[in-house]
């Protein structure tokens, strides 16, 4: 589904760049405030019988954009701190990031990522019609704590771990995003866009692989 969406607004994007028009002002700088819903697929290698991930979790993002042409801006933004989380049976076993675990009792693993922070470049083809299509990508920093909790005890990478934090990793990977934007005023519009990382930082045997959808609301200055 991801894959078909980004298609689709890839090729409205494209579309709509030959009709960008220099001649309108700069437009003021723009604050947006919204609700994502993010899923990370970092403990999808615990996969397995008996096993529940969680890799969704719904996080507020903010974003100031300044403008350097009609259509060309600069972003920077935050991310607030999401959490996914694995349930281990009793006995389990395996790798985990290229190394070996095993859990001695029923145990829960949360991966919980502090507040992110992305900086890129933003262009929309049209700055003034009612309806906007815009492009952005840049790179997103991280840093995540996997924690471990429960009845028992986890020995990762042979050492054990009673409910404590067992892995911390930080990094920093490209992302992508495409968007919509409804203007409702002259100075007010709702957008809704889609970011995903490009996963390429291997920090400590640990990928963070990001993707999400935001509803926001945004404001010029």
């Amino acid at each position: 589904m991801n894959s078909k969406l980004i298609s689709t607004l890839t090729i409205m994007f494209l579309m709509n760049i030959p009709y960008a028009s220099l001649a309108h002002d700069i437009p003021k700088p723009t604050f947006t405030i919204g609700a994502m819903q993010i899923t990370d697929n970092a403990l999808d290698v615990l996969t397995g019988p008996g096993v529940k991930i969680d890799d969704s979790y719904t996080v507020a993002n903010l974003t100031v954009n300044y403008y350097v042409s009609p259509s060309l801006a600069f972003e920077s933004g935050v991310i607030t701190s999401p959490e996914f989380s694995a349930s281990l049976p009793n006995n389990d076993s395996g790798t985990l990031h290229g190394k070996s675990y095993s859990a001695s009792g029923a145990l829960t693993i949360t991966a919980k990522t502090d507040t992110s922070y992305l900086f890129g470049l933003k262009y929309s083809p049209s700055t003034n019609d009612t309806l906007d299509i815009y492009g952005k990508a840049g790179l997103l920093f991280w840093a995540t704590n996997f924690i471990v909790s429960g009845s028992g005890t986890l020995t990762y990478n042979d050492s054990a771990y009673y409910s404590k934090t067992f892995l911390q990793v930080d990094g920093s990977d490209p992302y992508i995003g495409l968007g919509l934007s409804y203007k409702i005023s002259k100075n007010t519009s709702f957008t809704f866009d889609y970011i995903s990382t490009a996963a390429t930082s291997d920090q400590g045997g640990v990928a963070i692989d990001l993707s999400g959808y935001s509803l926001s609301w945004t404001r010029n200055f």
